[in-house]
């Protein structure tokens, strides 16, 4: 099992997005994935929600510090 760590902050722009989505393909349905974001805007973050769950992830942590960030634990479904 692997642990990966994806930061995303401030605006997200097209490339940002394909980039998102190649680091994504390498999570495993075993792995630990946790995305942190700062600064970033809800519809990105929605956007991002999407991405993943259309690879086939579930969000199962979702935490607001008072910092401003957020954070996601994720896994793949087997």
């Amino acid at each position: 099992m692997s642990q990966y760590r994806l930061d995303v902050m401030g605006n997200i722009g097209l490339s940002d997005y394909s980039n998102i989505s190649d680091y994504i393909e390498l999570v495993d349905s075993d792995d630990k994935f946790t995305i942190t974001f700062d600064n970033v805007s809800t519809e990105n973050i929605n956007i991002i929600c999407s991405m993943l769950q259309e690879k086939n992830f579930i969000i199962y942590s979702r935490e607001e510090h008072s910092d401003g960030k957020i954070y996601l634990s994720v896994r793949r479904k087997a």
